[in-house]
């Protein structure tokens, strides 16, 4: 027993680093003392180029076509989100590409042009400069198809249209506690650029971060920090 909790608590700073594993362990401590009550999550923000175009072994599957999902689209209710959340985003200006094998959906990634306002904590993040980067989010590939072309595919479509319009960068967010998704991102090349965290209270929320604002309290919807997110171009 003693050798399987020295192991809990030591495969996060193995996997995370030393830091974000000590944050790891304090938010599971602090949900499970709850009872779910208390939520504590750390994002690394991160910049990414946006590709030209996807690679040539993603245009070899004939049967595959990439196309914008718009209000409404049939195909949006393949995706695991309530119909709130989803009219939520578009609401807010977001956009929405799939890649779509017959009328299979294979893979969706959202974006905005702008200021995006995050869903699972209370936070508006602007990514910068203006013009030149989008903000990315939920990107969603379908289990049978993660072994496959489908994000290659997806990515590449929505860096060549962006591009069309003059953006060079795409922004996001990730959890400090996903390793796997940072590694991803890495691969693409992703710079981070940032750091946020927010400590969930019910109605309250804390949060701090590098840039401006340092430090902000809310209560409910009263406010919502702005967070700057710089492409690493400005």
């Amino acid at each position: 027993m003693f050798k399987a909790l020295v192991y809990r608590l030591s495969s996060p700073l193995h996997t995370l680093g030393r830091r974000n594993g000590l944050w790891y362990l304090l938010s599971r401590a602090l949900e499970q003392g709850s009872c779910g009550r208390v939520r504590l999550i750390r994002y690394l923000l991160v910049a990414q180029p946006l590709p030209e175009g996807p690679p040539a072994r993603a245009l070899r599957d004939s049967g595959v076509t990439v196309r914008e999902a718009g209000p409404g689209d049939p195909l949006l209710q393949h995706l695991p989100h309530p119909a709130a959340v989803i009219r939520g985003r578009f609401a807010q200006g977001a956009r929405c590409l799939a890649v779509v094998r017959g009328a299979d959906p294979m893979a969706f990634l959202w974006w905005t042009e702008g200021v995006y306002e995050e869903d699972e904590v209370r936070c508006l993040f602007e990514p910068a400069p203006e013009g030149e980067a989008v903000w990315d989010f939920d990107v969603y590939v379908f289990p049978r198809h993660r072994f496959g072309t489908a994000f290659a595919r997806l990515w590449g479509e929505a860096g060549a249209r962006l591009r069309d319009r003059g953006y060079h960068t795409s922004c996001s967010r990730i959890s400090a506690f996903n390793a796997a998704s940072m590694a991803s991102h890495r691969r693409l090349g992703a710079r981070v650029t940032g750091m946020r965290t927010f400590l969930v209270l019910g109605p309250l929320q804390v949060s701090w971060g590098r840039g401006r604002p340092g430090f902000h309290v809310s209560l409910r919807d009263a406010s919502r920090p702005r967070v700057r997110v710089p492409s690493g171009t400005v």
